[in-house]
């Protein structure tokens, strides 16, 4: 049944990312809900279900964007699901900056681990670090901000 409410998610993180997340776009400025989704899922479930999402969530990406590199995403959103997904909350209680913290580091991480993995120009890095991963972080911290507001206070503790 978890399986079904995950692909429930993640279909609404995808139609937020491909039709709304256009829509609230500042200066070609966008949030990341699908990872979002993976870093949620991962703090909640633990790395198992973040490496398995993270993958799915990956690509997904890799298949639907024009890219020369399949499977980069996936394996880039794999990790990040990993790595945070060992910060599982069975264990201990993360705090609402916590939470917003580990998602920012997890969307510089991203864009990192996705520009070292395709071979990107360290100079283009920069570039895209400063008018893109820092921008749209901000962003997806901002609304990742509520988003984790909300849905920590409606959603009972994770069974195991």
């Amino acid at each position: 049944m978890r399986v079904v409410w995950f692909l429930v998610y993640f279909a609404f993180a995808f139609v937020l990312q491909t039709i709304i997340a256009p829509m609230i776009s500042i200066v070609g400025i966008s949030p990341d809900f699908i990872l979002f989704l993976v870093v949620f899922l991962s703090l909640r479930y633990g790395a198992v279900w973040g490496v398995l999402w993270g993958f799915f969530a990956g690509f997904t990406e890799d298949i639907y964007r024009d890219v020369d590199w399949l499977g980069a995403a996936a394996m880039v959103k794999s990790s990040i699901g990993f790595i945070v997904g060992q910060l599982e909350e069975k264990f201990f209680n993360l705090g609402l900056l916590t939470r917003v913290i580990v998602l920012a580091i997890a969307f510089i991480a991203n864009d990192i681990l996705f520009a070292l993995i395709i071979g990107m120009d360290k100079d283009l890095v920069l570039d895209m670090f400063m008018t893109r991963t820092l921008p749209s972080g901000l962003y997806t911290m901002v609304l990742g901000t509520l988003a984790f507001n909300f849905l920590y206070s409606h959603a009972s503790k994770p069974k195991s």
